[in-house]
């Protein structure tokens, strides 16, 4: 299982995540057992990447001088072989953010690409509602995720209330969760984080079965802190996610799991 290997390994991911969320991602990472590195300044990156497991880009606080950021990193990543997972926070809402996402999914190597519904359908030219950062509602998103897959020749997630994982034009959904966790600023953006974690430990033909269990492993730990937390509320379910997060086992995952193939 990937999560035993993943304790045993300590991962180094590497994220560039927007200025909300540093603090909570770094917390959920080693909670999880990864190792986490916030840094967005070449001359570092051309350091750490060289011993990273993974690299996170999250667009959330999104100015010009990050996108270039995103750009120099993701080139300093692939010419180190390190899987990149691109968060693309916001571009169901904004034209800007569309155009940034759009340039790194067209002209730099990303392996996975993790979004929310309306997110990943601006992406591939079809609209969707949304709110800001949140997302509207899609009936079909297996099928959007395996379109987007498709479109972008990656694996990609779409998050929802039931979460979706296409790759290599196989789809798998995920109904485990708490209601929860949309109410706690960073649950989307940690999971980016804890999904990178997991995929720089798989080999390409593998990741369809290591970002499942990812998402089961992040998701049912929502379920543990929620069952935890009942009578009171999202402040203590956030406290109650990164304790979940440390000490979740496989045997849980084994026999909570609630998903299929679509």
């Amino acid at each position: 299982m990937y999560l035993e290997e993943l304790k045993k390994k300590n991962p180094l991911v590497i994220c560039i995540t927007n200025n909300v969320v540093k603090n909570f991602t770094a917390n959920g990472l080693l909670a999880l057992g990864a190792s986490p590195a916030m840094s967005e300044y070449e001359e570092d990156l051309e350091d750490l990447l060289k011993n990273a497991s993974a690299l996170l880009v999250n667009i959330g606080t999104l100015n010009p001088e990050k996108w270039q950021a995103y750009q120099k990193a993701i080139t300093i990543a692939s010419a180190n072989q390190v899987p990149v997972v691109l968060d693309p926070v916001g571009a169901g809402a904004s034209r800007y953010r569309l155009k940034v996402s759009l340039d790194l999914l067209e002209h730099y190597p990303i392996t996975l690409l993790r979004g929310n519904a309306s997110e990943i359908a601006a992406l591939i030219g079809e609209k969707q509602a949304s709110k800001g950062v949140d997302s509207g509602y899609v009936e079909d998103i297996g099928g959007l995720a395996r379109k987007a897959s498709v479109h972008f020749g990656i694996p990609v997630i779409v998050t929802g209330p039931v979460d979706a994982i296409a790759s290599n034009n196989q789809v798998r959904l995920i109904q485990n969760g708490s209601p929860l966790m949309p109410f706690v600023t960073g649950t989307g953006c940690l999971l980016g984080a804890v999904l990178a974690a997991f995929i720089g430990l798989s080999e390409e033909k593998d990741y369809l079965d290591c970002l499942s269990e990812a998402m089961l492993v992040y998701n049912i730990a929502g379920e543990l802190a929620q069952e935890q937390t009942s009578t009171t509320g999202p402040g203590s379910f956030k406290v109650a996610f990164i304790d979940s997060l440390y000490q979740i086992e496989t045997e849980q995952i084994k026999e909570r799991q609630r998903i299929t193939n679509d």
